[in-house]
Formats: C-alpha cells, structure tokens, sequence
C-alpha cells in the first residue's frame, strides 16, 4: 500500500506528464532564411583588459608603485638623434611621475634633484651619469632606482646596455640580489623587480 507522501508525488508527476510539450517527430531542418537575424553569426570573441596598456615601440619611463613593483607609462619624447632623444626621456624620469601617475600612486626611488645625463654612447651601449644634491637612495629604494634608469634607458630600440656613473666616476650599482657591479647593465638583469614581491 502506498503512503500518502507517494500519492503526492505520483499525482505531481502525472500532472506534469499532461503539461509536456509534444515533440511532434523528428526534427526538421530550418532554412537559413527562416533564422532571425544574427543567430547564425559567430559569438565575438572578448579578450580582457590588460592591466597596463600596450605600449608598443612607445618610449617610457619606469616607476614604482605601492607594491615596489616598476612599471612602464609611455611618454613621447623630443630629439633627433639617439642621444638627443635619451637626454630627454631621462630628464622626464628624473622629474619623477605626473600628476595623474601620482593621483595613482606611483612613485620614484630617485633622489630629489637627481640630474640624468647621457656622457657617452658606444654603439648599443650608452653610459648615463647621475648628479645631483642629496644622498642617493640605499638598500631595496637603490636596486629600484637602478632598475628605473636601465629599463627606461633601454625602453628606447637602439639601446641594450647601460653603464652608470656619478658625477663622472663609476658607480657601482645594485643588482636585484643586492651585488654591486660596475659592468654595462640589461634590462634582463632587473626582470625580477617588474613582478610582485611573494606575500
């Protein structure tokens, strides 16, 4: 004998059994002419944002964000030759970010007043000297700042490798692993500081 909770369930599905929708046969073929418009398109295809806009061959400096992370900002620069054109990309770096990179929160480990100069170019290589009053920058803030003026240096096509100098002499500047090194420097060497620091 069947309890009452089952004839409740029998009868809803017999019930429901009665409102189903008939299948009529087998399927037919619809006429592509009888489709409403746009169904037979393909679905577009979306790609996400990306966090910094593309830059292409764009020139750029490179600054710090909260996170100690650099990243690019694109800036057009004036000048006919290469040195030219390095003199014042390293100028726009050395006057730190914007006002909008600042509304960001974007900084620069550069010391105030720090005057960028390019002094030689020697082939793909060019030596940038670094002037100015006040300390420079120590422990993580130089590796930053080292790193701020090989990446942008090198953000421009004809330039590979960078080799710093303070107010004429060479500098030995801080790899990321926190070696000092007076050799030509790449942007390869300052890779890791362009991805976040492990939480």
């Amino acid at each position: 004998m069947r309890t009452p909770a089952r004839l409740v369930v029998v009868a809803a599905l017999v019930a429901l059994a009665g409102c189903g929708v008939s299948t009529g046969g087998p399927p037919e073929a619809i006429a592509p002419s009888d489709v409403p418009y746009g169904l037979l398109s393909p679905a577009p295809t979306t790609t996400a944002p990306s966090a910094v806009p593309p830059l292409g061959d764009r020139p750029r400096v490179y600054l710090v964000t909260p996170e100690e992370v650099l990243v690019p900002t694109g800036r057009d620069v004036a000048g006919g030759d290469l040195r030219e054109r390095l003199d014042d990309l390293l100028a726009q770096l050395a006057s730190g970010p914007t006002s909008g990179e600042r509304d960001g929160e974007l900084t620069t480990a550069l010391a105030p007043g720090v005057r960028l100069a390019v002094t030689a170019v020697d082939g793909d290589t060019v030596t940038v000297d670094l002037a100015g009053p006040g300390d420079a920058p120590s422990g993580q803030q130089s590796r930053l700042a080292a790193a701020q003026i090989v990446l942008t240096a090198t953000s421009l096509p004809e330039v590979r490798a960078v080799l710093l100098t303070g107010d004429g002499d060479p500098l030995e500047a801080p790899l990321p692993s926190g070696q000092l090194t007076t050799a030509p420097l790449e942007a390869a060497d300052y890779d890791v500081l362009l991805v976040s620091p492990p939480s």
